[in-house]
């Protein structure tokens, strides 16, 4: 009898213990709801990897961990939640967990961040230009904060290639410019100062319809935003001048939505969010001269051609010489706001470091 009862008890014993080691998976699976969002639509590169690159490469190391964490998803691209004029306000206040941040639309939040746009003619290489933002973004404090002050934390930088001139007009000469109504994205329009060209701020989801209604006359744009918006229609002459390619913000994540995750699931999204910003560049650099080419071909037979040229290196030279010294003013206008003068000695050094060659050196103008 007592060995039938013993049996029994380790029999109920051992069905206990299958019961709780069936339990536990259900116990410890961790569901986490993230919005991520973009105003601007999936054909753009930086918002494409968003996609098909980030999200899945956080699942797939979320899954890794083995604790049970699950991250759902809902993607809203293309402008669903919020249009460019709110892309930094939209992940500021939880609209989006994570989104792509155009800072040059917001100097006024993001002073310290434009420093890319006051130091244009740098380098054509976007690739450079993102490595160094991300250096930037980890290690000068000043930086790091102002993503923080606007209740963001920073994954990845985000940039463009180099800046060309998309036209109504042929715009073969730096004379040209003076008295035309150029459409430019916030801070960018800067680099129209001194070339009499008057600057209509908008951004790659306004420009066609600017154009085409005589809002402005052109842009200054870059060739991947360009050919997936069709801009090419409205304004088919493209005369390359070779600006530089630019920093202009990064993906982000609301701040409060962040700090809800695991500590290892956070190291994730820091991770992903800058191998996102390595691939950017390798596929903005790839994209390139294939947006140039392919404009010109299925622009061939449009009512306007499509033309592409190339702005000669002595007119460039008179844009480059001609533009007051964007750098110093920015830096006498944020003296009260951080390092401002330190951020474009840091940037200017890690770009020749890196082997560039500044068509102008802002930092030693000072």
């Amino acid at each position: 009898m007592k060995k039938k009862l013993t049996l029994r008890r380790a029999l109920l014993a051992g069905a206990a213990s299958a019961a709780l080691a069936l339990a536990l998976p259900a116990a410890a699976q961790q569901t986490f709801k993230l919005t991520i969002a973009s105003s601007h639509p999936v054909a753009l590169p930086w918002v494409g990897l968003m996609s098909t690159l980030f999200v899945p490469e956080v699942n797939q190391r979320v899954a890794a961990l083995n604790k049970g964490y699950k991250i759902e998803w809902r993607e809203a691209y293309g402008g669903q939640l919020y249009k460019a004029n709110a892309t930094l306000s939209s992940v500021e206040q939880g609209v989006t967990d994570i989104g792509w941040v155009f800072h040059n639309l917001e100097a006024a939040k993001m002073p310290l961040s434009q420093f890319g746009t006051v130091t244009p003619f740098t380098t054509d290489d976007v690739r450079i230009i993102l490595d160094i933002a991300n250096e930037m973004n980890d290690n000068v404090p000043a930086l790091k904060r102002e993503w923080e002050r606007n209740n963001m934390v920073f994954l990845g930088a985000t940039g463009v290639d180099t800046y060309h001139l998309f036209s109504k007009v042929p715009l073969a000469t730096y004379a040209d410019l003076k008295g035309r109504k150029i459409s430019a994205p916030g801070s960018i329009g800067q680099w129209l100062k001194g070339s009499g060209a008057v600057p209509v701020d908008g951004s790659l989801t306004s420009y066609y319809t600017d154009i085409q209604t005589g809002v402005s006359e052109g842009t200054i744009s870059i060739a991947t935003g360009i050919l997936p918006n069709k801009i090419y229609e409205v304004a088919p002459y493209i005369t390359t001048v070779n600006i530089g390619a630019l920093y202009i913000g990064g993906m982000a994540m609301n701040k409060d939505s962040f700090e809800k995750m695991p500590p290892e699931v956070q190291k994730i999204l820091r991770d992903v969010g800058k191998e996102y910003s390595k691939a950017l560049g390798d596929t903005l650099m790839k994209r390139y001269e294939g947006a140039l080419k392919t404009m010109a071909e299925v622009g061939a037979n449009q009512a306007v051609p499509v033309r592409v040229t190339a702005m000669s290196g002595g007119e460039r030279e008179k844009w480059v010489r001609t533009m007051p010294n964007l750098a110093a003013d920015w830096v006498k206008a944020n003296a009260a706001r951080g390092p401002a003068k330190d951020i474009v000695k840091t940037y200017m050094d890690a770009l020749r470091k890196r082997g560039v060659k500044p068509a102008r050196d802002w930092d030693k103008e000072l």
